[in-house]
């Protein structure tokens, strides 16, 4: 299965600080990124290992093994990726992304009209959302939700199919600012990263340094 994953170009409502989509960025960041080793990821592993990323954006722990960090740095500040295991049809990586909002980030909007916007509905992709869910983690009590849409993929010329797509979505706030966790994989294995998206949220913590 080849490296260069083709992901779809997901149309994901997202706070206006953020210019295009996000898992667009990943997508390419997916396809340019040189991954040593085996061509096809290893399913996640324990033991995890402590890790902070050059931009200190966060402290908190990774799996060792079957994923590989990453970072960029963009108009609205840094984005770290974890790239994870292909999905079954090879047309999706399963990609965790952590960003940082705060009044300095261009065109920063405040929490609560920001999670309005994640969760607004589209029916093109027969979106489904799931109810807000308190959740205590490391940095505080975050609110999460699931989202389910489907995409046809690959999104680039040439033929394409229908998958279903899932995200584990948390937004902690931290003061005025918040942190956005989202987790996306195939709707087939999501399951398979509940306990990894949960176990990295709880061990996530700011450095001072931010």
């Amino acid at each position: 299965m080849r490296l260069a994953i083709n992901l779809a170009v997901l149309l994901i409502a997202a706070p206006p600080a953020r210019a295009g989509d996000w898992l667009a960025d990943s997508s390419r960041a997916a396809r340019e990124a040189v991954i040593p080793g085996s061509t096809q990821p290893e399913p996640p592993k324990t033991p995890w290992i402590p890790y902070i990323p050059s931009s200190r954006l966060f402290s908190g722990e990774i799996p060792s093994e079957g994923w590989w960090p990453m970072e960029e740095e963009t108009a609205q500040g840094p984005v770290f990726r974890l790239l994870g295991p292909d999905s079954q049809s090879g047309a999706f990586r399963t990609v965790l992304s952590v960003r940082f909002y705060d009044k300095d980030t261009p065109g920063f909007t405040a929490i609560k009209p920001a999670i309005e916007l994640l969760r607004r509905d589209n029916a093109a992709t027969r979106r489904n959302v799931t109810p807000l869910r308190p959740l205590r983690v490391g940095l505080g009590l975050a609110r999460t939700f699931e989202i389910v849409e489907v995409r046809r993929l690959p999104a680039d010329d040439g033929p394409s199919f229908e998958e279903e797509l899932h995200q584990y979505v948390a937004v902690i706030p931290v003061g005025e600012a918040y942190y956005l966790v989202r987790l996306a994989s195939s709707r087939a294995t999501y399951l398979e990263y509940r306990d990894d998206f949960v176990r990295f949220l709880k061990s996530m913590r700011a450095l001072s340094a931010r």
